[in-house]
């Protein structure tokens, strides 16, 4: 008896101690490897006009499923091979861009347009490959907009426009011709991808070309489908950093180094602007004049950095990389980025997909309230692409298993409260 009453107090020092443990790990979950949770905000990004921070341990208030409910060329004419894009209409209807095959005598246009009905069921095809009227050779863009669906012919250098009715060729705009170009904001810029907004008008993004001797920018300009440019801020962003071979100068040398930053986008239904610099978890909105609104921001940054993850399988050396971050005076990152794409749905809710390390296979997608709070986290392939988010249903990309060719699946987005 005096035994156990000389070991009751340490018995009850253990339980306190094993309670205030677990008290403890529920106050502050365990962090995962791929994120580090910063201690203090930067400097720079407290100084960031209307933001609101969130803290870098939140824990989604939902978890979410994907339920496949249908699939889009996956059997049956015409047989796709590999899908390079597709997008959703008003219709309905999934757009899809398929690359094809290469085989000799076909020339340089493998690139084929079909419509696919909501049912999976094949609908049509949207011009063919050419360079007439409603023709295209090397597509870069599609995307489905205000009852039109927008091609981008980087071979002919225009933008073929068809109408969701019946898919039917209603004209071309010529790059050449886009009066934005006299612009004073883009004067000696050459024009690159674009982006469809819902009223029917354009982003283009105009780029610096390639010295190698900074670190490039690219500007949105807004115009109409006629090339005219419209009222509207441009905005300057950084670019991917390209690393310079040693043993040449051209631009065909030149290597993207995404461990460097760049930044992404992405258009909501409001047709407002996303931005975010991939080095950090801060999320700018910009209204339909491309007129700044506020942030969001998480304070994490990636995985520890490690150069030879990136060298090993790249195409340039480590003593390219340290020529090129001389030239632009830069230094290697401490941290791998924290994003790696992000994406607004027509419920204005932001995808973000952060990388679950540095040459990863995989994301690990948060969905945040508009408000920036975290609503929910999905782990997905990195090759398993998300195209488009609409209606509930979130539509993304496989591989057939069996032939090595890929087709489209329609998943129904299930959340539940925790």
């Amino acid at each position: 008896m005096r035994y156990f009453q000389r070991l009751l107090p340490i018995l009850l020092s253990i339980v306190v101690c094993f309670f205030l443990v677990q008290c403890s790990n529920k106050s502050t979950p365990e962090q995962p490897e791929h994120i580090r949770i910063l201690d203090e905000i930067p400097q720079d990004i407290k100084e960031t006009e209307n933001l609101t921070v969130f803290p870098g341990y939140a824990e989604p208030t939902h978890s979410i499923e994907l339920i496949p409910e249908q699939t889009f060329g996956k059997s049956g004419e015409p047989y796709l091979t590999q899908i390079i894009g597709f997008a959703v209409d008003d219709k309905g209807r999934v757009i899809i861009l398929d690359q094809g095959e290469y085989s000799s005598g076909a020339g340089p246009f493998l690139y084929k347009v079909y419509a696919y009905n909501a049912d999976g069921s094949y609908h049509i095809q949207l011009g063919g490959p050419g360079r007439g009227p409603g023709e295209y050779g090397i597509i870069l863009g599609l995307q489905a907009e205000a009852g039109k669906v927008f091609v981008f012919d980087y071979t002919s250098k225009r933008l073929n426009i068809y109408n969701t009715d019946d898919y039917s060729f209603e004209r071309s705009t010529l790059i050449e011709q886009w009066g934005v170009r006299d612009h004073e904001a883009v004067q000696g810029l050459e024009s690159g991808y674009f982006e469809a907004r819902n009223d029917g008008n354009f982003l283009i993004t105009f780029d610096e070309p390639s010295s190698g001797t900074d670190w490039p920018e690219y500007t949105y300009m807004l115009m109409d489908a006629y090339g005219n440019a419209l009222d509207f801020n441009p905005l300057v962003f950084r670019s991917d950093l390209n690393a310079i071979k040693s043993n040449s100068r051209v631009p065909s040398a030149f290597r993207p180094l995404p461990f460097m930053g760049k930044t992404v986008t992405a258009l909501s239904s409001d047709n407002e602007l996303y931005s975010a610099w991939t080095q950090d978890f801060l999320i700018k909105k910009y209204n339909p004049k491309g007129v700044y609104q506020s942030a969001i921001y998480y304070p994490i940054t990636g995985s520890s950095f490690d150069l030879d993850e990136y060298t090993d399988e790249a195409n340039y050396t480590q003593q390219d990389v340290m020529n090129t971050l001389e030239i632009v005076d830069e230094e290697l990152p401490e941290a791998n980025p924290i994003i790696d794409r992000l994406m607004v749905d027509d419920e204005n809710r932001i995808w973000v997909a952060v990388p679950t390390g540095g040459q990863s296979d995989s994301y690990e997608w948060w969905i945040l309230e508009e408000s920036g709070k975290l609503l929910a986290k999905l782990t997905l392939p990195r090759e398993q692409e998300i195209y488009d988010i609409k209606n509930g249903y979130l539509y993304s990309k496989k591989t057939n298993e069996e032939t090595g060719t890929e087709y489209v699946v329609k998943y129904r987005i299930a959340l539940t409260k925790k």
